[in-house]
């Protein structure tokens, strides 16, 4: 399913890097959005980030986010390594 199809504007993609204070995001995406970024720069949550993400998930739910963002950086280095062009959703 896509991001659209889930709600989120072009408006939104583009307010990502300033999520922190857009008031286009609810807490809890913000802080998801947080955990992403910080997971795709240095593969580990900050103890802040994690107490925010314990707030609004349980335990599973923190796993699958941590694999789902992993799986998706991966995605992303195998296809940038090989230049792959990604087909649009549908």
């Amino acid at each position: 399913m896509s991001g659209r199809a889930l709600g989120v504007t072009e408006e939104m993609v583009d307010a990502i890097g300033s999520a922190e204070s857009s008031p286009l995001f609810t807490d809890e995406e913000r802080t998801v959005i947080a955990a992403a970024t910080e997971l795709t720069k240095t593969a580990r949550l900050t103890e802040s980030t994690y107490q925010r993400l314990r707030r609004f998930f349980d335990e599973r739910q923190l796993v699958e986010l941590v694999v789902n963002t992993s799986i998706a950086n991966l995605n992303n280095r195998v296809t940038d390594a090989f230049q792959a062009d990604v087909e649009p959703d549908e």
